[in-house]
């Protein structure tokens, strides 16, 4: 694993997990399409995957020569539309702009796979498209299926499988935690029974919606995560990922572990949380599941 240690001063988001995806995101920036292209084609499956979500997620991905990326980078200016999900407010000139993109994005992606059926970032993008366009959740789980079938760990069509099928995006809580608890009992040794803890936080933000969907400076009630049975699943889902036998620390395992420390902080199980805070240190604050830096410090000094 790559390392940026800082020196002092207040903690800091790792914006990247290695020097190739910093490398990705200037040559994008400058329209250095030849490097860009090179990051891109990783052979790793791992690497490319979070390469191509740092690519989706830069300014100007829409205008890439990559049609994928464009594809992508038209969904990802689209989601700033409906941050609380299909049932929040939005205008009708956003909602005008919101079928556009999403339609140009949908046309993007499917013609890559009409070109390449195998593009398993391409059928990741797919699930993500599926839940914009609200597709019946038949056709959801059909594109996920075809991803597994070419990449069964893919985590980033794993983490839109599971929106997918969020209430947040027209899915229910119950087809939601299924998908998270069947996929973490498929693969145990990996990064995917984390699903299990996006599946609480996906549900906690949605029943904070329900109790404030006027104020879009709600807060979350943390002690969601108190409650033994909750906890018990995140132990469990913990056993069977990164304190498993078969797990490998690898590209993405700092997700897995801001993720879980999030979890066991605030379901106050502080020293296995203390554990992954000195684990993630300074270098690897990731964005999700925090959200803000003051939560994470918040959270970390909670459980010192």
């Amino acid at each position: 694993m790559w390392s940026t240690k800082k020196r002092g001063g207040d903690p800091e988001f790792c914006r990247f997990l290695d020097e190739d995806a910093e490398e990705l995101r200037r040559s994008l920036r400058r329209q250095d399409q030849p490097t860009a292209h090179r990051i891109l084609a990783a052979p790793d499956p791992e690497h490319r995957s979070y390469y191509f979500s740092v690519a989706a997620a830069t300014v100007g991905a829409e205008r890439s020569d990559s049609l994928l990326l464009r594809g992508a980078g038209l969904l990802t200016s689209a989601w700033e539309l409906r941050r609380d999900g299909l049932a929040g407010p939005i205008s009708a000139a956003g909602a005008d702009l919101w079928s556009r993109l999403t339609a140009q994005a949908e046309e993007c992606v499917g013609e890559v796979l009409r070109r390449e059926p195998g593009n398993a970032d391409a059928w990741a993008w797919s699930i993500a498209l599926s839940r914009a366009l609200n597709l019946p959740e038949e056709e959801r789980r059909r594109r996920f299926q075809r991803l597994i079938e070419i990449e069964p760990d893919h985590w980033f069509g794993h983490e839109q499988m599971l929106l997918a099928l969020s209430p947040r995006w027209g899915g229910s809580s119950e087809a939601m935690f299924g998908f998270a608890r069947e996929r973490a009992a498929a693969r145990p040794g990996t990064h995917l029974p984390t699903m299990i803890v996006l599946a609480h936080r996906e549900q906690l933000d949605h029943l904070t919606y329900l109790a404030e969907p006027d104020d879009p400076d709600r807060g979350r009630d943390l002690a969601y995560f108190e409650p033994e049975a909750v906890m018990d699943e995140v132990w469990d889902a913990a056993q069977a990922s990164f304190w498993h036998d078969d797990y490998r620390i690898s590209l993405l395992t700092p997700i897995v572990w801001n993720h879980f420390a999030f979890a066991f902080a605030w379901g106050d199980f502080h020293k296995p949380a203390w554990s992954l805070f000195e684990s993630i240190g300074e270098d690897w604050i990731t964005r999700e599941p925090w959200g803000t830096l003051k939560l994470f410090t918040r959270s970390r000094d909670y459980t010192r």
